[in-house]
C-alpha cells in the first residue's frame, strides 16, 4: 500500500496570529447562584474527564510502533510511533484518520501562527514545532520516507471563513541534502484546488540562509518562508 502524506494549512495567510480569548466577568447574585455554580463545576469536571481520556488515549497510542498510518488499528487521529524502515529509528508522527479515507501522515501543519516558519536550513532539515500542534516534519526525514517509495501527497487549505480546498498527487519524492532536497517527483494532480505545486517540481529547497532558487535573490527572504521555489511569489 502506498504511503500517504498530508500538508494541512488553515488560514490562507498562514502567518496570522491567534486572537486572544478574553474571559468574561461572572456576576454573583446573593442567595440565587448555588445551582448555577454547581452546574458550571459539573460541566467543567466533564470537560476535564474528556480531556484526560483523550490524553490517556494519545499516550497509549504513542507506546507501540507501526509501519505506517494506514496500518494503525484504532483508526483514531493522533500521535503514534512510526518505523517505516527497519533500518531507521522510530519517530513520533501525527496520523490523520478522519479525512479522505484516513491513513495520512501529517508532514506540515499550520493553523494559528504560533510557530515561526521563517527559519534556517538546519531547522528545516531536522524539523521543528510540536507534532500535535504547528510543525514541520523535517526534510531529512521526508527524504527517507519518500526515497524510492510509492507515496501520495495531499495538500489541504482552509481560510478564516471555512472555505476548504484540497489537492492530491499520486506520487511524491524529494532528494537528499547533497541534492538540496530537490522536489524530484510529483505525480498526477486531482482535487478541488489548482495544481499550484507543479511549478515547484524539479526545484531545490530554499531557506533564508540557503539560496537554491532560480531568482536573482533569495525567495525565502522575499516571501518570509522556505519552500521549493523556482521564482518568488506563486512560482
Amino acid at each position: 500500500m502506498a504511503a500517504k502524506f498530508i500538508i494541512v494549512a488553515f488560514a490562507l495567510g498562514f502567518f496570522c496570529a491567534a486572537q486572544p480569548v478574553k474571559n468574561g466577568n461572572m456576576q454573583v447574585i446573593p442567595g440565587g447562584y448555588g445551582f448555577g455554580f454547581e452546574l458550571l463545576i459539573s460541566k467543567l469536571e466533564i470537560i476535564e474527564q474528556k480531556l484526560s481520556k483523550i490524553e490517556h488515549t494519545m499516550e497509549k497510542q504513542a507506546k507501540y510502533v507501526i509501519r505506517s498510518c494506514s496500518e494503525e488499528p484504532s483508526k483514531m487521529s493522533g500521535k503514534f510511533r512510526l518505523q517505516p524502515d527497519a533500518n531507521e529509528q522510530p519517530f513520533v508522527g501525527f496520523c490523520e484518520q478522519e479525512k479522505h479515507g484516513g491513513g495520512w501522515l501529517v508532514i506540515q501543519h499550520r493553523f494559528d501562527g504560533s510557530v515561526n516558519f521563517y527559519r534556517n536550513w538546519t531547522d528545516y532539515k531536522n524539523g521543528f514545532g510540536k507534532v500535535d500542534g504547528e510543525f514541520w516534519i523535517g526534510l531529512e526525514k521526508l527524504h527517507k520516507l519518500t526515497k524510492n517509495k510509492n507515496t501520495t501527497l495531499m495538500v489541504e487549505i482552509e481560510d478564516h471563513d471555512g472555505n476548504y480546498g484540497y489537492g492530491s498527487y499520486n506520487s511524491f519524492e524529494i532528494g537528499n541534502e547533497t541534492e538540496k532536497y530537490v522536489l524530484k517527483r510529483l505525480g498526477a494532480h486531482a482535487g478541488s484546488i489548482n495544481d499550484s505545486m507543479r511549478v515547484h517540481e524539479g526545484n531545490m529547497f530554499t531557506t533564508r540562509d540557503s539560496d537554491n532558487d532560480k531568482f536573482n535573490g533569495n525567495c525565502a527572504q522575499e516571501e518570509g518562508g522556505a519552500w521549493w521555489y523556482k521564482q518568488c511569489g506563486n512560482t
